[in-house]
């Protein structure tokens, strides 16, 4: 695989989980080390704030809302992911730093740089390398949701704003990123997807 930090990125109900685990099983398959990770969430602090964030228990504002996942984040990175990455094990992630400049910065209307430079100190610049955007029309990739969360639950428009994020991001930042239409067959864009890796 032709990178050591791979994130999916995509609106809620595109289709991450899918594609983790059948990239994870390919991986076994080639014995190749790696580790899945989620945002919110892949440390015992992490999961702690998951629950914080994605609980209905709780009116969260904004900002605070993007702090809270940026924290996540530092705390992320540093305690998993370099010490993963230094040891030569590949990081599979569901969500990055990406998702809070389409979901905080685009969707809730902070603002793609303000919320990409908070993003970049709590990561110490440390962005995935490649990342594969499921884009799939929110109207679609709502029904196919089991569990709605707190940020899950929100209005369609607030999800249409996420989806305009995203792809702001995948033409900012071209050549790190694949764009997966995730309407089409899964067989099929796992080809297309394990070609890119450098995995077919």
């Amino acid at each position: 695989m032709n990178t050591d930090y791979l994130a999916f990125e995509g609106v809620d109900g595109s289709g991450k989980t899918s594609y983790i685990e059948a990239l994870s099983s390919h991986l076994e398959k080639k014995s190749i080390n790696f580790k899945i990770v989620r945002e919110p969430g892949g440390s015992k602090l992490g999961e702690g704030i998951r629950d914080l964030l994605l609980s209905h228990e709780y009116t969260v504002e904004p900002l605070t809302e993007a702090l809270l996942f940026s924290a996540n984040r530092a705390n992320l990175i540093s305690e998993i992911i370099k010490p993963s990455i230094e040891n030569g094990i590949k990081i599979i992630s569901d969500r990055s730093a990406y998702s809070s400049v389409a979901y905080q910065g685009v969707g809730r209307g902070l603002g793609f740089d303000k919320i990409y430079e908070i993003n970049d100190v709590a990561v110490d610049g440390y962005w995935p390398e490649k990342v594969i955007l499921l884009d799939i029309d929110p109207e679609v990739s709502l029904k196919r949701q089991k569990i709605n969360d707190r940020i899950g639950s929100s209005e369609l428009d607030f999800f249409k704003k996420v989806r305009e994020g995203y792809l702001q991001l995948s033409e900012k930042f071209n050549e790190n990123f694949l764009v997966i239409d995730a309407t089409l067959d899964l067989t099929d864009n796992l080809k297309t997807i394990y070609k890119w890796l450098e995995l077919d």
